[in-house]
C-alpha cells in the first residue's frame, strides 16, 4: 500500500476545491498532488501524476465526472474514485463505474475519513503477498565471534543505526 494516497481533486467550483484541499490537509496519509477544473484536464493530470485517489465532481463543463470515470474504467491501473457532488441522483450510476464512495457537498471531515479508510482497506485486501525470495531466507552477519548465519524467520526486530542495521534475534542482537 502506498505510504500516502496521492490525491487529485477534480471540481469546477473554486470554493469546493478549496474546501476539499482543507479537508485533505486534515486527514493523515493524504497527499494532494493537483487539481483540475474539468474532465479533460483531469484525464491529462491522471496520466502524468498517477494519483491513487480521485475526488471527482459529477457536473462540470465539457467532460463531466461520469465521463471521466467511464474513460478510466478500461484502464488496469486507475485511481480509486470518490464522487463529491451536490446531486444525489447520480449515486447508483457512480457505483456502476466502481466508485468507492459517493459524498454529498458540503463534505464533512469525518465522512471523507471513512471513505479514505474504505480505500485503504481495499488496497490492503488487494495487495498480493509475494513469495519469499530465496535471497532473503538467511543472512550472513558479522558478529564478535565471526560471521554468523541467521535465518530470516528468526529475526524479531530490525533497527536502523545510522549506516548500519541491528538485527534482534532471540536473546542476542
Amino acid at each position: 500500500m502506498p505510504e500516502a494516497l496521492r490525491t487529485l481533486i477534480v471540481d469546477d467550483e473554486p470554493l469546493a476545491v478549496e474546501r476539499l484541499q482543507i479537508l485533505c490537509a486534515r486527514i493523515p496519509g493524504l497527499t494532494l498532488v493537483g487539481t483540475a477544473a474539468d474532465g479533460a484536464g483531469a484525464l491529462r493530470l491522471i496520466e502524468s501524476l498517477k494519483p491513487d485517489l480521485l475526488l471527482l465532481d459529477i457536473q462540470m463543463p465539457g467532460m463531466d465526472g461520469m465521463a471521466v470515470a467511464q474513460a478510466l474504467a478500461s484502464r488496469p491501473e486507475r485511481p480509486a474514485l470518490i464522487f463529491v457532488t451536490a446531486f444525489d441522483q447520480f449515486a447508483v450510476a457512480a457505483f456502476d463505474v466502481a466508485a468507492v464512495d459517493y459524498l454529498l457537498k458540503p463534505v464533512e471531515t469525518e465522512r471523507l475519513e471513512r471513505a479514505v479508510a474504505r480505500i485503504r482497506d481495499r488496497i490492503g485486501e488487494a495487495a498480493p503477498i509475494a513469495p519469499p525470495s530465496p535471497w532473503t531466507r538467511e543472512f550472513w552477519v558479522p558478529h564478535r565471534s565471526g560471521i554468523v548465519r541467521i535465518a530470516a524467520g528468526d529475526i524479531d526486530l530490525v533497527e536502523a543505526e545510522r549506516d548500519y542495521m541491528r538485527l534482534h534475534v532471540g536473546p542476542r542482537s
